[in-house]
């Protein structure tokens, strides 16, 4: 259970309940505000569990991702979900997902699981699943108020975090993330020995691949700027960013680096899968027709991300691997590790403090 943010009779006054919403504004990490929330409910109605979902697009429909989750410790019948669930497979969650009102359901004579949704711009983000008591008329408007805050930081936060043209996210939030993803490799890789009876066998496998990086360039790209103008250019650019969130998983995050460079750290998989899905892209790219420009290509390197290994060593693999690919007819996929197997680059060494950006 989370560690309480305040006494409870500091909660239960306007003070108090002014003071949680500072707590969870001055977040800026998504998970932590969420766990924060979490809490805070948990503490503010008295419930036995709550559980915060972010829902994504899958490739049968949508997803509820579970983000963040906090418990009292007094005893619940009702059995917990999945740490990831389709939406459809669950009446309350696809009812709220496509009405975006609440929905509440008796477990027990005493005990009832409510799901409310989470709404941003563009509809249903999310959902909040309950376990707790009747809750009054007061209690439901708190809670629904809570998340509307949540919501509406939620799209701060998202305006703040992408580039104003592709809608990708933005450097500033690669610098941020990249440690993440690195501290999240290692924590899981520390943790398997306890966690492993724990898990699914499909969840073992999953978190025992690793995240790939890779580094994306518009071939020739000053090139299409000097022939047909920077508007022109910026409109590929664009359509390079929709073709890659339509290519990409979502759980996949995307950047825009700088100028017309891109990057792409995938998700846990294979590195059969990684160059697959990198090369259908590439090969994407190049049958797509950019109006007025016509064909376009890119050129990409990646690299395995390695829990040992700072962020400038990732980013200076795949950047040797990109250079390699650039300078040996463009238009293709090169993975780091291979060209050092086959004696085309050397494998150096970075030092911790080595600054790459």
């Amino acid at each position: 259970m989370s560690q309480s943010l305040h006494t409870p009779a500091e909660l239960n006054t306007t003070v108090g309940v002014l003071q949680s919403v500072a707590i969870i504004t001055g977040q800026r990490d998504r998970d932590l505000m969420a766990r924060t929330l979490a809490s805070t409910l948990t503490e503010l109605i008295h419930c036995s569990d709550v559980k915060m979902y972010r829902i994504l697009p899958a490739d049968q429909g949508e997803e509820a991702v579970l983000v963040a989750e906090a418990r009292n410790d007094f005893d619940i019948t009702a059995a917990l979900s999945e740490n990831r669930v389709m939406v459809s497979s669950r009446p309350d969650f696809s009812a709220v997902s496509s009405s975006g009102k609440e929905y509440v359901q008796p477990l027990s004579k005493k005990v009832f699981l409510s799901v409310y949704p989470i709404i941003g711009k563009h509809g249903v983000i999310g959902l909040c699943e309950i376990i707790s008591e009747a809750l009054s008329d007061e209690e439901r408007h708190l809670v629904m108020a809570f998340l509307r805050v949540y919501s509406n930081y939620l799209t701060i936060l998202d305006e703040s975090e992408t580039d104003t043209l592709t809608d990708l996210l933005n450097r500033r939030t690669f610098d941020n993330n990249i440690e993440k993803i690195i501290a999240e490799h290692s924590a899981s890789d520390e943790s398997q020995a306890v966690s492993d009876a724990q898990r699914p066998a499909r969840r073992r496998g999953a978190l025992d691949l690793p995240h790939w990086l890779a580094i994306i360039d518009i071939d020739r790209f000053k090139r299409i700027n000097d022939k047909f103008g920077h508007l022109y250019g910026d409109e590929v650019l664009l359509l390079l960013s929709r073709n890659m969130q339509r290519i990409f998983r979502q759980r996949d995050k995307l950047f825009r680096f700088g100028g017309e460079e891109f990057i792409v750290v995938l998700d846990r998989t294979s590195e059969k899968n990684a160059r697959a899905v990198l090369d259908r892209f590439r090969a994407e790219v190049e049958q797509y027709h950019f109006p007025q420009v016509g064909k376009v290509t890119i050129s990409i390197g990646f690299v395995r991300m390695d829990k040992v290994d700072a962020p400038s060593a990732i980013i200076g693999r795949a950047d040797q691997a990109l250079y390699y690919a650039k300078h040996h007819g463009r238009n293709q996929v090169c993975f780091y590790e291979d060209l050092v197997a086959k004696g085309e680059l050397v494998g150096e060494r970075y030092s911790n403090d080595m600054q790459m950006f």
